[in-house]
């Protein structure tokens, strides 16, 4: 919606108003261009804001009603007070995690009441992961974090990677970056947006690939992602519960599947690609169809390919590292999850881990990275309640292994959840019991440490120490 929706000579009814914005709002996505015009409608429509709650109290469907909810805080900020409409949107943010409709506006409602905070302002920024990057999930391919942005651009297992990387679904999330809605983001979880490291678009002219995209409005690429994050197969060897309900390994027919996906899409897609997560959904070294993967990516056949391996650790043992010689000095990250600093919240959270095999061999990691075999060691940790009390240890406990890195992130409901269940471990929300606590504890000095990188939790610290780097996702 980029034009003045009241067209014609003749003034169109508060209802006509009404069912154009929930028409403009039915794809799901978010609509800035909308947010900023609803005042003058409020305006001109006294009686606006009546008939949106009379339509709310005739709906019942949890999907029809959203998008009306999500109206009358837009409308009612603008007679009254926004923090209020804020307080009544924010409860939504459980059923609707991933709705970048409701975090949108959400995200509206909170640059209207810190409107000098530089993360708001998005119209200046640009961000280019769209434009160099593809998550490959089983069923679908994302051009960012799939929990950050949901649109899919389409399915490799049916459709060549070419057709997907430009198809028209991928072009439209450029687009949106191009004209500064960001309308399929998750406003309020991307770490890029939270921590305002987006680039501005003036920073961005200055190279000429970027200057052109931006100058012609280009949203189909001259060439593939430079990275790649692998995330369709899911086997792992534990069974998280911020992650899958039971333990799960790929059958015969879907290791075949996927076998035929590697040889058909995957490997000529990565022929050009700099960088490739392995893995996104499940543990890499777990995984029979990575495992073959990681073993046909040798130097000689992709040498400007570098890996960034994202491990859950109980497997990274000095066998398993000396089975893969194509990973040496070729690893840009390693990533271990842990979600923890100590034993019994780790074994957990990490169901079927075990504390001192995962001491062992983080450490084992840190000695890699001492040697210089890989670039960069990161320990990666998903705020719940069960164990936020042990950010500040988690840092500690990142210096005694040797990482350079520790990521600490909002835990995302994947469908392992009930709605309720996940209110009750998301504490970073405003109504959770133990919220002020977790305020409280993302408080403690070692946060500020210069390894830390926090993310979308980068507005819960009142002082964030400076961060070495980007987290790269």
């Amino acid at each position: 919606m980029h034009h003045h929706p009241i067209a014609g000579s003749e003034r169109p009814s508060a209802e006509h108003i009404a069912d154009l914005m929930r028409s403009v709002l039915s794809d799901g996505l978010d609509h800035p261009e909308l947010w900023t015009i609803v005042p003058e409608f409020v305006q001109s429509y006294p009686e606006l804001i009546p008939v949106l709650r009379h339509q709310l109290d005739c709906s019942h469907d949890p999907g029809s009603r959203m998008p009306l909810l999500v109206l009358l805080g837009i409308a009612g900020a603008t007679l009254g007070d926004p923090r209020m409409m804020l307080d009544i949107l924010l409860p939504m943010t459980g059923q609707f995690g991933q709705s970048p409709l409701v975090q949108g506006a959400i995200f509206h409602l909170e640059g209207l009441l810190d409107p000098e905070n530089p993360k708001y302002r998005l119209a200046d920024r640009l961000c280019t992961k769209p434009f160099v990057k593809l998550d490959v999930l089983e069923n679908s391919t994302h051009q960012c974090c799939a929990s950050w942005l949901t649109t899919s651009a389409g399915n490799l297992q049916t459709t060549p990677w070419e057709q997907v990387w430009n198809g028209v679904d991928a072009q439209a999330v450029r687009a949106s970056m191009l004209d500064g809605s960001f309308r399929h983001c998750n406003k309020r979880t991307c770490p890029s947006i939270q921590s305002d490291e987006l680039p501005t678009r003036e920073s961005l002219r200055a190279d000429s690939f970027w200057r052109e995209i931006i100058e012609a409005g280009r949203t189909a690429m001259p060439r593939g992602p430079e990275t790649v994050n692998l995330a369709y197969d899911r086997t792992c060897n534990l069974s998280c519960p911020s992650c899958r309900t039971e333990r799960f390994a790929a059958d015969e027919a879907t290791r075949l599947r996927f076998d035929e996906m590697q040889d058909r899409a995957i490997l000529p897609l990565l022929k050009h690609a700099k960088t490739v997560f392995v893995t996104g959904s499940g543990d890499p070294f777990a995984s029979k169809n990575f495992r073959r993967l990681m073993h046909q990516l040798t130097e000689k056949e992709f040498p400007q390919l570098k890996f960034v391996i994202m491990t859950n650790g109980m497997l990274f043992t000095p066998a398993q590292w000396e089975a893969f010689p194509t990973l040496h000095n070729r690893v840009e990250i390693l990533r271990i999850s842990v979600d923890a600093a100590t034993g019994p919240t780790h074994e957990l959270l990490r169901r079927g881990a075990r504390w001192p095999v995962m001491l062992e061999n983080m450490t084992f990691a840190g000695d890699l990275r001492a040697a210089g075999l890989i670039d960069d060691y990161e320990l990666v940790f998903t705020v719940q309640s069960e164990n936020y009390r042990e950010v500040g240890d988690a840092v500690d406990l990142a210096h005694e292994v040797g990482a350079n890195g520790v990521y600490f992130g909002r835990m995302t409901n994947w469908g392992t959840f009930s709605e309720a269940e996940y209110r009750s471990k998301a504490v970073f929300l405003p109504e959770h019991p133990e919220h002020r606590a977790f305020v409280e504890k993302m408080q403690d000095p070692r946060l500020r440490d210069p390894m830390v990188l926090l993310g979308d939790l980068t507005g819960f610290v009142r002082e964030p120490g400076p961060q070495h780097r980007a987290f790269k996702f």
